[in-house]
C-alpha cells in the first residue's frame, strides 16, 4: 500500500450541462422532427392567454345573451330554456336545434349580408343553391343526382338506408322501382294506363351555363345519371310507359329550356313538352271522344307577363332589396275558357295528372309566376279535353300517391272513369326521394265508379 502522502491527486469529474428538451440543447430533436411528432412549442404570456380566453368566451356567450335580450325586448318567450323542458333525446335535441336556428336574430342579421358578400364577390352558393355563369342558378340536389353515382347502385341504396337510421329516422325506401311497379299494377287492375314522367334536371339541359366547359359551337350529348338507361328499360319491360322529353343532343343556338334563376322550365319549353306528352297519351290509351266537353274546343291561350326573381334566389336567403339578381321577366300563356275565366281542372276528366312543382309553376299563384298557365292547363289544351290534376310541391316520390290514396280511402274515387294517369316528378327524386309504399287495397274493384 502506497503511503497517503505519495498519492497522486484525482482529477475532478465535471458533469455535462443539463439541457431541457425543446430549449435548444444539442440533444434536442430537430424542428422538422418535432413537427412530424405533432409537437409545436409556443411561448405566450399569461396576460395574453387571459385576454384571448376572455374574448373567446365573450364571443360564445354574446349570441345567446343578445338572443335573450331581443326576445325580452319584443315580449317573446325565450326559446333558450326549451332544451331543459324535455328529456335530452336525439329527436328533442335535433328539434331544439332546428327551432333555435329558425328563431335566431343573430343569424337573420349576419347570414343574408355574408351570403350577399360571398355570392357577389365569389359566386358562392349554399347547401341548396349553386351559382353558375352569367347569373345562372341551379338547385344542388339536381346536380348531385346528375353527377353522382347510379341511383340504383345496391351500395348507394344501402348507404341511404344506413344514413337515415344513423339520423334516428325510419329506414326509408330509396329504391323507386317497387313503388312505381306497385302503383302500375294497381292501376292496371282498374284498366288504367300509367305514364311515368321524370322531368329532366336543369343541369342536364343547361350544362354550359353551369360550368362553361365544352365547345358551345358543337352539338353535345345530354348527360345522364348512370342508372337512367337501365331504369327506363326495366320500367318499359314491366309495361310502364316512360315519357322522356329530353332531346337527343343539345345543339348550338337553341333557346334555353329552363329559367335563368329558377329550378323550373321556361313557359315555352313547358308548352312544347305538353304537346309531346299529349301525343304519347293518345298513343298509350284509346281515349273516347270528348263528349260533353264542348268548352274544351273553345279554350284559348292568352299571353300575360310575369316577373320575379327565381326560387333559387330565394334559397340563397339574400337581404331584402338585394341587387345581385334582377327579376326575370317571362311571358306565360294563361289558358282561358271562351268566357275569359281561367282554366280549372275537372275531376270528371279521363286523364289524371299527378305532379309536383313543375306542374304547379305558372299555375299556383303563391309561386309568383301566374295562374292557369302551367303544365295542367297546357296539357288539357294540347289534348283538347278536360283533365284532372293532383299536384303538390316537393316530395314527388310519394306526396301525390299519398294524396290520391287518402282521397280514395275517404270515399272520393279520383280514379273513377280514368283512362290514363300521368305521374310527373322531378328526376332528382329518383336519387333523393323516399319512395314510400302505399296500400293500394283501398282501390275499388275494376269498373267501379
Amino acid at each position: 500500500m502506497q503511503p497517503l502522502g505519495n498519492m497522486k491527486p484525482v482529477p475532478a469529474v465535471v458533469a455535462p450541462p443539463v439541457h431541457t428538451p425543446g430549449h435548444g440543447g444539442p440533444t434536442d430533436p430537430s424542428h422538422d422532427e418535432l413537427l412530424r411528432r405533432g409537437i409545436i412549442h409556443t411561448d405566450i404570456s399569461r396576460g395574453l392567454a387571459i385576454a384571448m380566453t376572455s374574448v373567446f368566451l365573450l364571443i360564445i356567450f354574446a349570441v345567446p345573451i343578445s338572443q335573450a335580450l331581443m326576445e325580452k325586448a319584443r315580449g317573446e318567450e325565450t326559446m333558450l330554456l326549451d332544451v331543459f323542458k324535455r328529456a335530452p333525446t336525439r329527436e328533442s335535441l335535433k328539434q331544439f336545434e332546428e327551432d333555435l336556428d329558425k328563431a335566431s336574430y343573430a343569424k337573420d342579421a349576419v347570414q343574408p349580408r355574408m351570403q350577399a358578400l360571398l355570392t357577389g364577390l365569389g359566386r358562392v352558393g349554399n347547401k341548396k343553391a349553386v351559382v353558375g355563369l352569367h347569373g345562372w342558378l341551379y338547385y344542388k340536389p339536381g346536380i348531385t343526382y346528375l353527377g353522382g353515382p347510379g341511383f340504383l347502385d345496391p351500395n348507394i341504396l344501402e348507404v341511404r338506408v344506413k344514413a337515415a337510421l344513423d339520423e334516428g329516422e325510419a329506414a326509408g325506401h330509396p329504391d323507386p322501382r317497387p313503388a312505381i311497379l306497385a302503383f302500375n299494377d294497381a292501376l292496371g287492375k282498374r284498366g288504367i294506363k300509367l305514364i311515368l314522367f321524370p322531368v329532366p334536371d336543369k343541369a342536364m339541359l343547361q350544362p354550359l351555363e353551369l360550368h362553361g366547359r365544352g365547345d358551345s359551337s358543337r352539338p353535345r350529348e345530354v348527360p345522364r345519371n348512370p342508372s337512367w338507361v337501365p331504369f327506363v328499360a326495366e320500367m318499359r319491360a314491366h309495361g310502364v310507359a316512360v315519357f322522356d322529353p329530353a332531346p337527343p343532343t343539345l345543339n348550338p343556338g337553341e333557346p334555353p329550356r329552363f329559367m335563368v334563376q329558377d329550378t323550373h322550365w321556361t313557359p315555352e319549353w313547358m308548352d312544347e313538352v305538353a304537346h309531346g306528352l299529349a301525343r304519347l297519351v293518345k298513343e298509350t290509351a284509346a281515349l273516347p271522344p270528348a263528349i260533353g266537353q264542348t268548352s274544351a274546343a273553345t279554350r284559348k291561350a292568352v299571353a300575360l307577363p310575369a316577373e320575379r326573381v327565381g326560387d333559387v334566389v330565394d334559397m340563397l336567403k339574400l337581404p331584402e332589396g338585394q341587387t345581385i339578381f334582377a327579376p326575370q321577366r317571362v311571358t306565360v300563356q294563361q289558358v282561358q275558357e271562351a268566357n275569359g275565366t281561367p282554366w280549372e281542372p275537372s275531376p270528371k276528366g279521363d286523364v289524371l295528372l299527378m305532379g309536383d312543382s313543375f306542374t304547379n309553376v305558372f299555375s299556383l299563384d303563391s309561386m309568383g309566376w301566374g295562374t292557369a298557365a302551367g303544365f295542367g292547363p297546357h296539357l288539357a289544351l294540347a289534348l283538347g279535353r278536360d283533365i284532372d290534376v293532383i299536384a303538390q310541391n316537393d316530395s314527388g316520390a310519394f306526396a301525390t300517391r299519398q294524396a290520391l290514396a287518402r282521397e280514395i280511402a275517404g270515399g272520393e274515387d279520383r280514379l273513377a272513369g280514368k283512362k290514363v294517369v300521368v305521374w310527373e316528378f322531378a328526376s332528382r327524386e329518383l336519387a333523393v326521394g323516399d319512395w314510400k309504399p302505399i296500400d293500394w287495397n283501398v282501390l275499388p274493384a275494376s269498373g267501379a265508379h
